[in-house]
């Protein structure tokens, strides 16, 4: 029989499924550290928490009453530092949350660190003008004295280690002072850099301190001279009003806080024994201004079970379209918001 003879082949390609599995490997490993590390200037907003005000409020000095509902103020979480990419595909499929440029929560020229100053002095002002609004409202305010009041000082600024809040300055540079208007004159009368001179009454002590005024970081005000303090007109008050604001920042409390001292202080129970969640800045003579992310705290607001939401008049539409059950009504005064919760029915309250 025929033979053919052997014929040698050789041997069949290796499969190189491995060197793609490490290829593989090391893209995912990459886009991981990329997507979990690498910021872009993007922050996430979101409903806060919301807090039960009368918790943070102590009146002492005059006879306070309790309340069948509750006030809640209502917030936004703002995310502490710019997202990483994975964080921002979260907040882009989550409607939720919203994305939103830097310079929409952070005002050009500050670092994040200097804006979490600017916004606790923002709700250190908002505190003040809380009180002397509800007061005033009550029938317990008293005239204003002449003078500047220190209400809050911003840690790294020039007047953080020379003042302290409730300091009343009554001198600068060796001009009386008998308004904020009169000492922001002296402020800004000399360049940054310059020394001002003031009189200060601290407690029963008169004080002649100085400082070393500073360069605004907000871009906008090009370097005009600073001191770091929030400043308000000066009233003596005939009852001590502590706010603690669990390092809350921004102004929008402020509606909330004047409503809770307010009903502490009349045998009227403004709540009706609702569950009135409340969002607005004041001033001090009780006017109501609009507030930022008002859809956000409309969520806090529904989670925490408000069946009533106190919004600025002019963020109406903008709390409705987001409201789901939660009644809203718009105020632009703490009168009005006064008003607008005695029309409401009584609730029993809970068993």
């Amino acid at each position: 029989m025929e033979q053919w003879p052997s014929i040698s082949l050789p041997p069949p390609p290796q499969t190189r499924w491995w060197r793609w599995g490490v290829v593989v490997l090391g893209l995912g490993i990459a886009i991981g550290l990329v997507g979990a590390y690498v910021e872009i200037p993007y922050y996430t907003l979101g409903p806060g928490p919301a807090r039960n005000v009368a918790q943070l409020i102590h009146v002492e000095g005059e006879r306070t009453y309790g309340s069948d509902g509750v006030f809640f103020l209502t917030t936004v979480a703002v995310s502490s530092r710019p997202v990483t990419l994975f964080e921002a595909l979260v907040g882009w499929v989550d409607p939720a949350i919203s994305l939103v440029k830097r310079d929409v929560i952070v005002r050009p020229g500050l670092s994040d660190d200097q804006q979490d100053q600017f916004n606790l002095l923002d709700m250190e002002e908002s505190k003040y003008a809380a009180i002397i609004s509800a007061l005033s409202a009550v029938g317990l305010a008293e005239e204003p004295i002449p003078g500047a009041r220190v209400v809050a000082v911003a840690a790294g600024f020039p007047a953080a280690n020379v003042l302290r809040p409730g300091d009343l300055i009554t001198q600068a540079n060796g001009v009386r002072v008998t308004n904020v208007v009169d000492l922001v004159k002296q402020i800004i009368a000399k360049p940054a850099g310059a020394t001002l001179t003031m009189r200060v009454v601290r407690g029963n002590d008169t004080l002649n301190l100085s400082l070393v005024t500073g360069r605004s970081p907000v871009a906008s005000d090009e370097g005009r001279p600073v001191v770091g303090a929030a400043l308000a007109p000066a009233f003596r008050l005939p009852l001590d009003v502590t706010v603690d604001s669990e390092n809350i920042g921004g102004p929008s409390a402020g509606l909330a806080f004047a409503l809770t001292i307010a009903d502490a202080l009349v045998p009227e129970d403004l709540t009706r024994g609702h569950h009135v969640a409340v969002t607005g800045t004041i001033d001090l003579e009780g006017h109501v201004g609009p507030v930022g992310g008002v859809e956000f705290k409309v969520r806090a607001a529904e989670r925490e079970g408000a069946d009533i939401f106190l919004v600025p008049k002019d963020e109406v539409k903008e709390a409705t379209d987001a409201a789901s059950h939660v009644r809203v009504i718009g105020v632009a005064t703490l009168q009005e918001a006064f008003a607008a919760l005695r029309t409401l029915g009584r609730l029993a309250p809970a068993a």
